[in-house]
């Protein structure tokens, strides 16, 4: 119990969830740190300010004027006069910029006589130390913090601090002016008021506008990101939490798209959260401090989540489609519903059998109409030629025999049809919808007598057989049609095609399940059995019939056992169920069995429906077994039992009557009626129980009756069943209807006297019918028996010794017969 509820608690772990924490924790470690400092450089260069600086101004002095001693003697003097914040000299324009002024301004801090901005208004001039620079990809991007701490309170009095990005200022955003311009006095010297001078060596005789792009790096970038820097522009790197954070949303976003819509809008859900990683970016770093996210890292950890996702499902995908492939080619066997994919040779005469199976014929011949043509193809499933069988030259549909003299297709009769001129054929046209299919041929005496008996039979064969030919011509016309536009097939498409086969049977089969109380036995279209339970496979071999011993609980070959063999099975008397029956039923038909024990045999056809059609696909039988009664104790007193070779069958009711009012007036002597019987009265029942139970119940009552006033009896056809009805019961029994009402509630415990009237109602009601009784306003008492209804299709054989004659004490009510 703990290991399942362990492996339920632990069930969302998949591959591709792993792979999306995988690739989050990857994004939290962040793994490529080189890659990582460039991006972040990167994105704050990208991410510049171009609004004009008002802290920094960028002064440039040429080499010449910088030999001359320019900066070291107007410096000090311009950065007091101007009520600069300070100077920073870039190298080498410290070497000569330096002199007393910067050593004076870094002994005062040094000494602490002075603040940084200098007590007495002296502006700080401190050197840039070049381990300062923190630099990407070539470009000046923040500030190292320095390992020298004396040199922190010189930098600080001018604003720098330790900043590892910087959203720096534009290059052409940061005022530029010449040392020159500022020494004669062409610049106000009140251009430096607040700013910090950058001081850096630059190309002389330029034009004014073109000062600040002719210093020499890094003097830019340091006065670029120093304006940044003093403008609020710091900026570190984001916590790690938030790349994971990412990741793990992206990666969702992608196992949701490509479990939900597959491949493409994963790929597209992928390179959306890579558009939103660049844009959050850039989002964030313009305005949050910690901010800047370790880009590269955060991308290789969505790359392997995707993959993981990707991959992963695609090797499980895989793995489906080539186990789906394989049952598939298993399954090949066991296909039951593929008639299109079936070859010619292996279709035409698996038609002809079944047609043998459902019309009686010495010979059997099926005939293809080949699509756009009026000539005929023969085939049959013996050996030998078909087409050598046929005398008949002319192939011409639209002549006799295969149509009237009229051009009419219709069913006939054709003696000169076949080589043997002595051979009759009967010419069925297979018509489905109008249009001909083919033609099947049941030859010789057995087919014309069969045919001249019972016309209806070959009309139902050949409409079932014809929509089973529509069926295959369209299914073959459908799959050539999706073959051309596929310009080919492909393994997809044939693992497409045998899916929706499989699933076709699955559906079959769920059909089978739903319409048999028991699924014991299947038969395809054709008739032959392709699946067999081993109980129903014991009961035919039993009846001696030839089952495959290595198959009796798997499916059958096609061929080795038909459906016309497990109903011929059946047969007890010379009356054979033949096939044909089960196709002229909806509800199929079901048959009596005693031997080796008592069962009814059910059989049904199994039809599908499309485009306002329906055919057979299939048929189904159930052995169903009769339930015999439980032993009882010692002290309960069972019913009578009934014979067990007295099984549940068809059998006319009226003869059953009138054999007992004839045994019940011979054993009295006195008048039995018994009224004209309306109706075949084809009733469901255990007939020997019930004739035997009925003759000694009419005895009693008889013999009891007072003169004049013996029981009337009648058997009629009533919508609710087949109904028996005996007057005048009370006058015979000589008791109230108060008391024989008791024996309708336990006909099993009848009072002395009533016995024979409780045997009839338990036999009634163990042959699924029921009695009840009705007083008649002073006319006596009538006993209303009323039987399930048989089907009028069921055969029931005639007694051997017809109907009784009449007896002279058996008055039949009604016109007499004509002599």
């Amino acid at each position: 119990m703990a290991t399942q509820g362990e492996a339920t608690r632990f069930g969302w772990l998949t591959p591709d969830v792993l792979s999306i924490v995988a690739g989050a924790l990857i994004a939290a470690v962040a793994p490529l740190d080189r890659l990582d400092y460039v991006a972040r450089g990167l994105t704050a260069s990208a991410l510049a300010d171009a609004a004009p600086s008002a802290q920094v101004l960028l002064v440039t002095a040429s080499p010449e004027a910088l030999r001359e001693g320019l900066c070291e003697r107007s410096l000090p003097g311009l950065l007091e006069r101007g009520r600069a914040r300070g100077a920073l000299l870039i190298p080498p324009a410290d070497a000569f910029c330096g002199g007393d002024a910067a050593s004076r301004a870094g002994a005062t801090s040094a000494t602490g006589a002075t603040s940084a901005t200098g007590a007495a208004g002296t502006a700080p001039v401190v050197r840039m130390p070049p381990e300062l620079l923190r630099l990407s990809a070539g470009e000046v991007v923040g500030f190292f913090p320095l390992a020298a701490a004396e040199r922190a309170p010189e930098l600080g009095a001018l604003g720098v601090s330790a900043a590892p990005w910087v959203l720096k200022k534009a290059p052409q955003s940061v005022p530029a002016v010449s040392l020159r311009d500022l020494a004669d006095g062409q610049v106000p010297s009140s251009a430096l008021e607040g700013r910090v001078a950058v001081v850096a060596v630059g190309a002389g005789g330029i034009a004014p506008q073109a000062v600040a792009t002719s210093a020499l790096p890094p003097a830019r970038g340091v006065a670029a990101v120093l304006g940044g820097l003093l403008d609020g522009g710091r900026r570190a790197a984001a916590p790690a939490w938030v790349p994971a954070l990412f990741v793990l949303l992206a990666g969702g976003l992608v196992w949701i798209a490509r479990r939900r819509y597959g491949s493409l809008v994963a790929t597209a859900a992928l390179f959306l959260g890579v558009f939103a990683l660049a844009a959050g970016q850039g989002v964030l770093a313009a305005r949050v401090e910690a901010s800047l996210i370790a880009l590269p890292s955060a991308l290789f950890g969505l790359s392997v989540a995707f993959a993981g996702v990707m991959i992963v499902r695609g090797l499980v995908v895989q793995r489906c489609v080539d186990r789906a492939a394989e049952l598939i080619q298993r399954a090949a066997l066991f296909r039951m519903q593929g008639v299109h994919t079936l070859p010619d040779e292996e279709f035409w005469p698996r038609v002809a059998r079944l047609a043998e199976q459902a019309h009686p014929a010495d010979l059997v011949l099926v005939a293809e109409l080949p699509v756009g043509s009026w000539h005929l193809r023969f085939w049959n499933d013996r050996q030998g030629g078909s087409e050598s069988l046929v005398a008949e030259l002319r192939r011409d549909v639209r002549r006799p025999p295969y149509s009237s003299e009229q051009g009419v297709p219709a069913i006939r009769l054709s003696r000169r049809f076949l080589a043997k001129q002595d051979m009759p054929a009967v010419v069925v046209p297979l018509i489905a919808f109008g249009e001909i299919e083919g033609y099947v041929f049941f030859c010789g005496p057995l087919a014309e007598s069969t045919f001249s008996r019972e016309p209806e039979r070959a009309d139902h064969v050949g409409r079932e057989l014809a929509l089973l030919l529509r069926r295959k011509r369209l299914a073959r016309t459908a799959q050539g049609g999706a073959g051309e536009a596929r310009g080919g097939g492909s393994p997809e498409d044939d693992l497409v095609e045998g899916a929706r086969v499989a699933l076709d049977d699955l559906q079959l089969f769920g059909s089978m399940l739903r319409s048999a109380p028991v699924g014991l036995l299947y038969a395809d279209a054709f008739g032959d059995v392709r699946f067999v339970a081993p109980e129903f496979a014991k009961w035919l071999r039993a009846r001696d019939v030839t089952v495959p011993a290595e198959s009796a609980s798997a499916a059958l070959p096609p061929g080795s056992l038909t459906l016309g063999d497990v109903l011929g099975a059946t047969s007890a008397s010379d009356a054979a169920v033949s096939l044909s029956s089960v196709m002229a039923s909806d509800d199929g038909i079901e048959l009596s069995v005693s031997a080796p024990e008592p069962a009814v045999l059910s059989v049904r056809p199994l039809r599908r429906e499309s485009d306002g059609s329906s055919w057979i696909a299939g048929y189904v039988a159930a052995l169903i077994p009769v339930q015999q009664a439980a032993p009882v104790s010692d002290n309960v007193r069972p019913l009578a039992v009934r014979d067990a070779a007295d099984p549940l069958c068809a059998f006319q009711l009226g003869d059953v009557v009138a054999d007992a009012v004839a045994s019940a007036a011979r054993a009295t002597g006195r008048a039995v009626r018994l009224e004209p019987i309306r109706g075949a009265t084809h009733a469901l029942g255990h007939r020997g129980e019930l004739g035997q139970v009925l003759e000694a119940f009419l005895t009693d009552v008889a013999g009891r009756g007072l003169p004049g006033h013996g029981p009337v009896v009648s058997v009629r056809e009533a919508p609710q069943g087949v109904q028996l009805s005996i007057l005048d019961v009370g006058f015979g029994l000589g008791l109230p209807e108060s008391a024989l009402q008791r024996v309708l509630t336990a006909p099993g415990s009848a009072p002395a006297g009533l016995e024979p009237l409780g045997r009839l109602i338990v036999a009634v009601e163990d042959s699924h019918g029921h009695a009840e009784l009705k007083t008649n306003d002073g006319w006596g008492i009538t006993l209303t028996v009323t039987l399930l209804r048989a089907h009028p299709r069921a055969f029931v054989s005639a007694n051997e010794g017809g109907k009784p004659a009449a007896q002279q004490n058996v008055i039949a009510i009604g016109r007499a017969s004509p002599k």
